[in-house]
């Protein structure tokens, strides 16, 4: 066995010796869902831009009562869309390699047929050339995800060609020590959701939001058992998930060895459904961390 000691590495690549790979333990580690792929962590290394286009600042926008994010300010931003009448976006998304989106198993699974992903895109009333729509070879969602549960709440699609515009990145994945999470971290949501008026929103919005003990949010959905694989966050002045941004990036925006870059922690799951209404209610998320084994067997 040989191993990438990189100290700042959450999983040093450890790859076996040629003598001891063989087809049984190939398919052991690949149904064990805490195993990481040293393929798929490389690849997820691979992206030393990723996150980029962050300026250094403190993020204040909203998704409710708020305004709008810069054009491409995202650049990883995904919209998904399906086969139905009226506006055919309903979840979003985030594009994670050049050919992957992380989004909610929800989105994948809904009676509406998912068609495209498309990128680039930040004013649905507005053309302005950048965005792209790309077909979906593959849609990849977590074994252990049951139909209309919060739990496994994560899925991957594989986009029918690479991404090769370059205003269009990957955000970062938490694979490094030093990109933990901390509960007094500053964290983000963006998405095209309802906004107070209950109306779509046209242009991509965000929201500024903290970590929150998971009880905060076992007082809202009694009905959903949260578990270690679930963050709860919630906003000040009512800022909070709303229905359309399912499937969208918690993400952190700092400096790191003095380089702008955003790191995503978490998929919208479930959020306030009132989007600006007084209860400021808290949303749910997948925790990326906890299901990080999952995705990197699935970058293929």
């Amino acid at each position: 066995m040989t191993c990438d000691n990189n100290e700042e590495a959450r999983y040093p690549i450890c790859c076996p010796n040629e003598q001891s790979k063989t087809p049984e333990a190939t398919l052991k580690a690949s149904q064990n869902l805490g195993y990481i792929d040293p393929k798929g962590l490389q690849l997820l290394k691979s992206y030393p831009d990723c996150g980029g286009k962050y300026n250094g600042e403190r993020y204040s926008f909203n998704v409710a009562h708020g305004k709008p994010a810069k054009a491409y300010e995202f650049p990883w931003m995904a919209l998904l869309k399906y086969e139905k009448a009226g506006r055919p976006f309903l979840c979003g998304g985030s594009l994670i390699t050049d050919r992957f989106v992380l989004t909610a198993a929800h989105c994948t699974t809904t009676s509406f047929e998912l068609v495209a992903v498309r990128l680039g895109e930040h004013d649905l009333d507005t053309e302005d050339g950048g965005e792209i729509e790309y077909g979906i070879e593959d849609i990849r969602t977590h074994p252990n995800y049951e139909h209309g549960s919060i739990n496994y709440d994560i899925a991957l699609i594989k986009l029918d060609r690479i991404v090769v515009e370059l205003f269009i990145e990957p955000i970062c994945l938490p694979i490094n020590v030093s990109q933990d999470l901390k509960y007094n971290e500053n964290l983000y949501i963006a998405g095209w959701g309802k906004t107070e008026d209950g109306v779509p929103s046209p242009i991509l919005r965000m929201a500024e939001v903290q970590q929150q003990d998971l009880d905060v949010c076992r007082k809202y959905y009694s009905n959903a058992p949260l578990s270690e694989n679930h963050i709860c966050a919630l906003g000040d002045s009512q800022q909070e998930t709303c229905r359309g941004d399912s499937g969208g990036p918690l993400f952190s925006a700092n400096l790191t060895d003095n380089t702008p870059q955003c790191v995503q922690f978490g998929v919208i799951s479930s959020g306030g459904l009132g989007c600006g209404i007084n209860k400021n209610r808290p949303g749910v998320f997948a925790s990326v961390l906890d299901m990080l084994p999952w995705i990197t067997q699935n970058l293929y």
